[in-house]
């Protein structure tokens, strides 16, 4: 099933759009449900990681006094290098 929505976008977001879908040699409806499925998929992953993340947080929480400060960082740490990794792939997937 699908659905139709109008949409407006600006004369270089258009004309963008209109590039790729040339150099892709894709319909222009194809190329547009392509980016947002790919940015709908960037935001749930987000999400995921967040519920992740969050659910990390309140363990090491309840435990802080069983874990030494160093190890709490280098938790944080490790999930802040794989939010930059996520980052860094988004910005060269588009």
């Amino acid at each position: 099933m699908s659905k139709t929505i109008t949409i407006t976008l600006s004369d270089s977001t258009y004309a963008t759009l209109l590039k790729h879908a040339e150099d892709s040699e894709q319909p222009l409806d194809a190329v547009i449900e392509e980016f947002i499925a790919q940015h709908l998929s960037v935001c749930l992953a987000r999400a995921r990681w967040q519920e992740r993340f969050e659910g990390l947080l309140e363990r090491v929480y309840a435990r802080t006094s069983q874990y030494p400060s160093s190890e709490i960082e280098a938790d944080i740490s490790a999930a802040a290098a794989e939010v930059k990794e996520m980052r860094r792939a988004r910005c060269c997937a588009d």
